[in-house]
């Protein structure tokens, strides 16, 4: 019985084998890394610069103004200054740490010697250079690693301005979108459940913008919020909506609004088929209002969904990114995602970012623990 018990548990982990391996791969170990890079100094433009490749002799004569024969011939002693070789010449910027290891373990004599005799005309990775002329701690320039820095990127980011700026405007796309999507969701779930003449087109017609391509609601939306534009045009005005930074982000709100509320009236309107209609036949013979009637009993029966709605609608809007980065060119008006971005990807500071990244897991995490506890999921 056991031995059976065991290989059912083996089939049906073998069964589940290829989504636990994706979760690994692509939730567990972005994670667990974001988390260790949140406290280095961890830049991805420098992972290949060991990989690269030059020619030393090259280098050398550009450095100098010598070449190998001059060297053999006239038997100069030249002026070689290494570290200005080592950086401008080989391309190799290095910190103070390794700027003391090479001033040290840095091989001059040997370099100077094969160059003379013709030995460095051939292209070589910067790691093999290093490695090949560094007496000792070659293999702290074989691979880039990063450095530990252990609490100052959070340290740094609370006196970031911008930082405070994006977290700020992230807090306030959340508290207006939040509480319209889900109360616009809710009536449109209400007005789909009734039973009205060509519902399924009303329904599909709220629902398709949810899963229409966000880039392709962004570009329509710009043609609408430009200056030359629909709204411009019907309202006589030549207000720059997405540049303004008055207007640009409660521009990026309402159509967030009307993009998400279909996808949760598909919520609601799977709460509210649940509710058994003999509640709603004993409220009209009490004589209740339709709006009682919406708010004694249709509100308090849907708050599992309620709750389902305004923690994910919370993690959304914090996490708000693609019309951000499509439509925002102000950086007043950007959010903590697309701040995590540009310093990620355009600076190169991904330790930085990864730290941002992280307090704004805290900070979600932290969020959806209040709204758990003060949202009941129970009537």
């Amino acid at each position: 019985m056991k031995k059976r018990v065991v290989q059912e548990a083996m089939v049906g982990y073998l069964f589940a084998a290829p989504i636990i391996i994706s979760i690994c791969i692509f939730t567990l170990y972005p994670i667990i890394s974001a988390f260790i890079y949140s406290f280095t100094d961890f830049n991805p433009l420098e992972i290949k610069k060991f990989d690269i490749k030059f020619n030393p002799q090259d280098a050398i004569e550009i450095n100098t103004g010598f070449l190998p024969s001059e060297l053999r011939e006239k038997e100069v002693v030249i002026d070689f200054d290494l570290m200005t070789f080592i950086e401008l010449d080989v391309g190799l910027k290095l910190d103070a740490e390794k700027s003391n290891l090479v001033q040290k373990y840095f091989d001059s004599s040997k370099l100077l010697k094969d160059f003379s005799e013709g030995k460095l005309d051939k292209e070589i990775a910067i790691k093999d250079f290093m490695g090949t002329y560094m007496t000792m701690h070659g293999d702290q320039f074989r691979k880039y690693r990063p450095k530990f820095l252990w609490f100052d990127n959070f340290m740094e980011l609370l006196k970031d301005q911008y930082f405070w700026i994006s977290l700020g405007n992230a807090f306030f796309f959340s508290l207006i979108v939040v509480p319209i999507q889900t109360l616009l969701a809710v009536i449109l779930a209400v007005a789909a459940n009734s039973k009205i003449k060509g519902v399924k087109f009303y329904k599909a017609v709220f629902f398709i913008p949810s899963i229409t391509s966000s880039a392709a609601i962004s570009m329509i939306f710009w043609m609408i919020y430009s200056k030359p534009g629909v709204i411009n045009r019907l309202f006589g005005t030549s207000i720059d909506w997405l540049n303004e930074p008055n207007t640009a982000l409660p521009a990026i709100m309402l159509m967030n609004i009307w993009t998400t509320a279909g996808y949760f009236m598909v919520t609601f309107l799977a709460g509210l088929q649940d509710i058994p209609d003999s509640i709603y036949e004993a409220a009209e013979i009490d004589g209740a209002s339709g709006l009682t009637t919406f708010w004694k009993i249709t509100m308090p029966l849907l708050r599992p969904q309620i709750l389902f709605v305004a923690i994910t609608g919370t993690i959304g809007c914090m996490q708000v990114f693609d019309q951000i980065y499509f439509l925002i060119k102000n950086i007043r008006n950007i959010t903590i995602s697309f701040f995590i971005y540009k310093n990620a990807f355009e600076y190169g500071k991904m330790g930085y970012a990864s730290a941002v990244a992280l307090v704004l897991f805290l900070i979600i995490l932290a969020i959806t623990a209040v709204q758990r506890k003060y949202i009941k999921d129970e009537y």
